[in-house]
């Protein structure tokens, strides 16, 4: 429990948005190399094998390390930063908020500018992320340079670690550094199994699954389990009817999103595993969102695919919030699938 906490809390706080993902990298491979043969793709995805007691099938057990964050757009000339979205946000959540940007001389923070009501007249129309500006206290390009900022640096919400009520773990990037954390603590605990592991760590998810398009030709895998932090729905008024994705109901099996059918016999016996197990989980059918599932499903004429996720609430913002229980419950189920899924098992998931 003390491992996986602290797992939890290094992930979260590591920054690593789509481009600038290698502290994550980084930070995963200290943990995995005792365990596993790592390498790097060419995109920087990170790829750990382990080898069991059969070469088949080989399972490719994967979550992204990117978060949602931003690059410097341009510079204006009283100093302020505009804002490229590498990801989704709400821009309406962000004014007020800081950002760590990672410059040459180390990160710099900035406030992105709210314009206080006693300045706003009349209703507005929705607010754009390009109309956004970030203040670090220049007042001129020059400043700005000064201080190691230059077009095209990255950021990164200013967050911080905290536990609530217990069982509740607060911060940014759960999105996916939860289920990077499910990733390495399986690998790490995964003792005798059928088949060969392959754990990747993913790039660029969060701007269209690029680092999936090509760690999949380099795992060569002949099934998928892809571990995210979906957004949970059980703020009042999200879900239409019960949440799917619940804090503290157990581990989300998506069946469905717009990017993915999920392979249906995979997902069935997936959910019989953890019923006979005993494993907490709930069922997701999302109308909208996409994973790596979409890139993976369709590489090498197709490959059964299952998405296993942390619920996360308040996604895609500077601090969401995870259950320790879902965390665990999906530990759980991502180990039950390394340890029973062997070659003939797999040959009931394929068509005849």
């Amino acid at each position: 429990m003390e491992h996986l906490l602290t797992l939890l809390e290094e992930l979260s706080t590591c920054p690593g948005p789509p481009g600038g993902e290698e502290p994550v990298a980084q930070l995963i491979r200290h943990y995995l190399e005792p365990c596993c043969e790592t390498r790097r793709d060419g995109l920087g995805s990170l790829i750990a094998e382990k080898k069991g007691t059969s070469d088949r099938p080989r399972i490719m057990l994967t979550a992204h390390m990117d978060e949602v964050g931003f690059m410097v757009q341009s510079i204006t000339a009283q100093g302020y930063l505009r804002l490229q979205a590498l990801g989704s946000w709400a821009a309406g959540q962000l004014p007020g908020q800081r950002l760590h940007i990672h410059g040459s001389r180390g990160p710099v923070e900035g406030i992105i500018g709210a314009v206080p009501p006693h300045f706003k007249k009349g209703e507005r129309g929705e607010l754009k992320i390009e109309e956004l500006l970030v203040d670090v206290g220049a007042s001129s390009p020059e400043e700005v340079e000064s201080l190691g900022v230059r077009l095209g640096d990255l950021m990164t919400p200013v967050s911080r670690f905290a536990v609530f009520n217990t069982k509740l773990l607060a911060n940014k990037a759960w999105d996916d550094r939860a289920g990077c954390a499910v990733l390495v603590a399986a690998m790490e605990e995964l003792g005798r199994h059928p088949n060969t592991v392959v754990a990747v760590a993913t790039v660029q998810e969060e701007v269209g699954s690029r680092g999936a398009v090509t760690a999949v030709e380099v795992a060569k895998p002949h099934v998928a389990v892809v571990l995210e932090g979906p957004p949970a729905d059980d703020l009042p008024g999200i879900a239409k009817d019960s949440p799917q994705g619940a804090l503290g109901k157990g581990c989300q099996v998506r069946l469905y999103d717009p990017s993915t059918i999920i392979h249906r016999r995979f997902w069935e016996w997936v959910t019989e595993l953890a019923r006979r197990r005993g494993i907490a989980h709930q069922i997701a059918v999302r109308q909208s969102g996409a994973t790596d599932a979409r890139a993976i499903h369709l590489a090498q004429g197709g490959i059964p695919t299952v998405v296993l996720g942390v619920p996360v609430r308040h996604a895609h913002s500077h601090n969401g919030l995870i259950h320790l229980d879902d965390v665990q419950a999906t530990l759980a189920l991502a180990t039950a699938i390394l340890e029973e899924l062997d070659e003939g098992q797999l040959k009931t998931l394929l068509p005849a």
